[in-house]
């Protein structure tokens, strides 16, 4: 399988990640949109930059999205990574290969046949199934796996740290959830909006597994970053082109 790569901020696309060369690199569009020289970077480095869409939009968020979609196919960007079928309707409508996200919750060969009928290249199996439910899926549809990074856990429409600090600091500080037994959730601005995501307290870690996954029958194998700094994201790069 190929390397496909997520982030969720510019800064985090380091030299080492470029040198690994993914077959995509996730970033989100609104980073896209506002780092164009980050883009630029990946293209003269042969990396194909896909939008990673948010994983809600309203109908009075869509103009701005259609802003940072124009500005990145503009530039060059040709997919676009979705987890709802509406985000999906809204980057085909601008020219861009459809791409399927987690969100899209595919755990079956029918599903992905359907996403292959409406125009999807590729798609992002649920992270619930086993490693042999993957193998037996009938895979009519190019399928990728998340095989590192924090798992989201749930999504408000509220603002968590709004709501605790009265004030929306969502987008300069970091924030966690702390359970009873000690462990941090990590809570994350999704994208330009104050809605939170939730995240889990552990990291997927798959790295000494690569080869049961490469017996799957995947596309690719993604490595999902998201409060990763840029010395974590390339020590991590190490471990995954090692199999440490």
């Amino acid at each position: 399988p190929v390397y496909t790569l997520s982030v969720r901020a510019a800064e985090q696309v380091s030299p080492e990640l470029l040198r690994l060369a993914p077959a995509l690199l996730y970033l989100p569009a609104g980073e896209g949109a506002a780092h164009p020289e980050v883009v630029e970077q990946a293209q003269k480095a042969g990396v194909r930059v896909a939008a990673l869409l948010p994983r809600i939009c309203t109908d009075r968020e869509a103009p701005a999205l259609f802003q940072e979609l124009e500005r990145l196919r503009a530039m060059g960007g040709t997919d676009a990574l979705a987890g709802t079928l509406d985000s999906a309707r809204r980057a085909a409508e601008l020219g861009f290969t459809l791409r399927g996200d987690y969100g899209l919750g595919v755990f079956n060969g029918q599903t992905l046949k359907e996403l292959k009928r409406l125009g999807f290249r590729s798609a992002t199996l649920s992270f619930e199934l086993k490693l042999a439910q993957i193998r037996d899926l009938s895979k009519g549809l190019d399928t990728e796996l998340v095989v590192y990074g924090r798992l989201p856990l749930m999504i408000t429409e509220n603002c968590i740290i709004h709501g605790r600090a009265g004030t929306c600091i969502c987008g300069s500080t970091k924030t966690n959830l702390v359970d009873r037994t000690g462990s941090r959730f990590p809570v994350l601005r999704d994208g330009d909006t104050c809605r939170s995501q939730l995240f889990n307290s552990k990291k997927l870690y798959w790295a000494d597994k690569l080869p049961s996954l490469r017996g799957l029958g995947l596309w690719g194998l993604r490595l999902s970053f998201t409060t990763e700094t840029p010395q974590q994201v390339d020590a991590i790069l190490g471990d995954y082109s090692r199999g440490g």
